[in-house]
């Protein structure tokens, strides 16, 4: 085996053991916690993230190990694994802040749980990869199978939207992360529509593999939203907000402070990253998927009827508006 493949076939091992659910990865990160404490008699405040995300929680952790939030009080870190695990924090209200898919924080509080929408940060994730140059249009897979991840992905539904509902025609298959990423690799699957970090993942250990056309840009198109899909950001426990509204007000501007200079240079942001992620997705993978992403932090109330339009095309009941409580202000 020469260098260059011994080179490529480690880099496979270690994304293939980076994805959600693997045992060897994940036995150690599994319920992990951490904190940031600057002054130990300030409140604790409990942060759940995940640490594959990327874009969309850059500006949070910039002013978390480089701004103000911690003059204010100190962060607790949990992680969760997938959309469950974070649905069940969501609706037990554990925790003060979450960060995640907007329309999981919809959902899940328009089911009783104490969740107001805080920051929108997450614009532009989701891509179709193929290692054929001829099928990198969604319309190509009209009559055909896609694969899919992560399951329940708010990718397919907004692009069942779209178009007059023509990309309905298309057979999703919803694969687990792991699963998809291994297929991708050996070439046992020739497309697939990820989002971001693992589009990147997927490109770096198959150089066959090309990134083809992004929802986002799709959406914008038949929607004119051009800001792009309001997929994922920062919510607040609306018991926190009661219990300590000048910390949330100091965390959410400080947060946007920092976003506007990352959206021209985000190393900063990834820089700030906290180093217990690095054995979920490595620095130099994160700089290079944030090329496909679009860093803009925006307060939720302030892009309220783009997350308004973006529910209506993901969900199958009919609402006029979300009420204002769910958003902080």
């Amino acid at each position: 085996m020469n260098t260059k493949n011994t080179g490529r076939f480690f880099l496979i091992l270690l994304l293939v053991l980076m994805i959600p659910g693997t045992v060897a990865s994940f036995a150690a990160s599994r319920n992990q916690s951490f904190e940031r404490v600057a002054n130990p008699s300030l409140p604790f405040l409990t942060l759940y993230t995940t640490g594959l995300a990327t874009g969309p929680q850059l500006a949070l952790w910039q002013a978390i190990e480089q701004g103000k939030i911690l003059e204010k009080c100190n962060i607790r870190v949990k992680l969760w694994n997938n959309l469950d695990e974070l649905k069940q924090a969501l609706l037990a209200g554990n925790g003060d802040l979450w960060l995640g898919h907007t329309d999981v924080f919809v959902e899940t509080a328009l089911q009783g749980a104490p969740v107001q929408l805080l920051l929108t940060t997450g614009w532009r994730k989701f891509y179709l990869i193929s290692s054929d140059p001829h099928t990198l249009h969604f319309s190509d897979f009209i009559g055909k199978s896609l694969a899919v991840s992560p399951p329940g992905s708010p990718a397919v539904p907004v692009l069942q939207s779209l178009d007059n509902g023509a990309l309905k025609k298309i057979e999703f298959a919803f694969e687990p992360p792991k699963t998809l990423l291994q297929q991708l690799i050996k070439g046992e699957v020739s497309a697939a529509l990820l989002p971001e970090p693992l589009v990147t993942m997927a490109l770096a250990a198959n150089p066959k593999l090309m990134a083809g056309e992004n929802v986002a840009e799709l959406y914008a198109e038949h929607t004119g939203q051009t800001r792009g899909i309001p997929v994922a950001g920062i919510a607040v426990n609306s018991k926190t907000v009661e219990k300590y509204p000048e910390i949330i007000t100091w965390i959410a501007q400080e947060t946007i402070r920092h976003a506007k200079p990352l959206a021209n240079n985000p190393q900063p942001g990834v820089n700030s990253l906290p180093q217990e992620f690095q054995g979920l997705i490595p620095k130099n993978l994160i700089k290079i998927s944030l090329q496909r992403e679009r860093l803009d932090a925006a307060y939720s109330h302030a892009v309220k009827q783009d997350i308004e339009e973006y529910m209506k095309n993901l969900s199958t009941k009919t609402f006029e508006q979300l009420p204002d409580a769910l958003f902080w202000k």
